[in-house]
């Protein structure tokens, strides 16, 4: 009696699958870390200013400046400094960076990410 061979293991076509998969998912992530990371030191700078007795009495445009300041020092230029509020209320100023960082992914695919960030400058 013949026993048909039963082929085990993976074509060809589907090593192919798994990698083309795992390249889009790595391309992907190499786009988008950079742009979370800027976020978190944003982030990082807006809890700083937050806790800086320095700032206590200062105006919107100090406020302004400093942020400026320390977006230069992190090396950020998504055009983030342009995207700070400052609001006058009860108790001090608050800070909101409202911004979308896109990115280029692939081919025609661009990816935007929105982030909000926000803080008080308590007086």
């Amino acid at each position: 009696m013949n026993r048909l061979a039963h082929q085990e293991g993976m074509t060809l076509i589907s090593w192919l699958v798994i990698v083309i998969g795992i390249g889009v998912a790595a391309l992907v992530a190499i786009r988008l870390v950079p742009i979370y990371i800027e976020s978190y030191t944003v982030g990082s700078i807006l809890q700083t200013m937050e806790g800086d007795p320095g700032l206590r009495k200062s105006t919107r445009q100090e406020v302004r400046q400093t942020f400026g300041k320390r977006l230069d020092m992190n090396n950020i230029e998504h055009g983030i400094r342009n995207n700070l509020k400052i609001n006058k209320v009860l108790g001090g100023l608050q800070l909101i960076v409202d911004y979308q960082a896109r990115v280029h992914l692939l081919g025609n695919l661009d990816a935007v990410a929105s982030f909000r960030k926000e803080a008080m400058i308590r007086n």
